[in-house]
């Protein structure tokens, strides 16, 4: 009979750890609040496929659960809330539309190239419009994806960017005009690039651009590749990365608390 209440003991504390382990950030340059506008990239106007970041994580959990990435949408409604009138993926226009936006999780790879690929989820998207009388250029709106599914243990350092098509750039230009042409990644200007949570050389960012002027070197290095840009000092791509402990640190915690147990009776 101990033997059996030993067992369901353990059983019960590990069910308890995997309860308690709640995602938390593991990179983070999102305002907790966000501000009306940001600084923002924009993907039509600078010839853009993809775009991001190499960074180190912070923290000890590993288990990728979401991301939620800061947009900036120059769309304004009045221009686009016209009835009978639609936009990508068949959406009505109304208080906004709909995208795909992807977002890649690469290895953090070495000098000026990302590693493997590590995680991808594309997911169509609602962007809200810039609200008419907005006394500001850009929209800001915080889009989370959910990457729970995909059970996959992030490394130390990693890329990640955001990627979506437009009128005439991307990877797979769409070939009309839309809203889509004015929708921009948020890039923070506060102090530190506004991290609470790991870190990243605020000089540099990742960038596809097919335009060889818009990179620092001029194209030197590669046009039209996903590869490292430098000279951004001042403007930090918006992320804000979740995870919890890998299965095997909630095992731990599990027999941890099992041992605690014990040792109280």
């Amino acid at each position: 009979m101990k033997t059996v209440i030993r067992a369901m003991s353990l059983v019960s504390v590990l069910a308890s750890a995997a309860g308690l382990a709640h995602a938390s950030s593991v990179y983070n340059s999102i305002d907790s609040t966000l501000l009306d506008s940001y600084p923002s990239l924009g993907y039509q106007a600078t010839s853009t496929a993809e775009f991001g970041d190499r960074v180190t994580l912070g923290g000890t959990a590993r288990q990728l659960t979401s991301a939620t990435v800061t947009m900036v949408d120059w769309a304004r409604y009045e221009d686009y809330n016209v009835g009978g009138q639609y936009y990508d993926n068949g959406q009505w226009a109304g208080s906004g539309f709909y995208h795909n936006l992807t977002l890649n999780i690469y290895d953090g790879g070495t000098g000026n190239a990302p590693g493997a690929l590590i995680a991808s989820v594309t997911q169509n998207s609602f962007i809200a419009y810039r609200p008419t009388g907005w006394s500001r250029n850009g929209y800001a709106q915080n889009v989370t994806f959910d990457l729970s599914t995909l059970n996959v243990n992030l490394p130390e350092s990693i890329v990640w960017s955001i990627a979506f098509n437009t009128q005439t750039h991307g990877y797979n230009p769409i070939g009309a005009a839309g809203p889509y042409n004015s929708l921009n990644l948020g890039l923070n200007d506060a102090p530190g690039g506004g991290i609470t949570v790991g870190s990243t050389d605020l000089d540099k960012t990742f960038w596809n651009t097919s335009y060889g002027p818009f990179y620092a070197d001029g194209g030197a290095s590669g046009v039209g590749t996903f590869r490292e840009d430098t000279t951004w000092t001042g403007y930090n791509p918006m992320i804000d990365i979740q995870a919890v402990p890998a299965p095997g640190a909630a095992a731990a915690l599990g027999l941890a608390g099992l041992v605690g147990l014990r040792r109280r009776r």
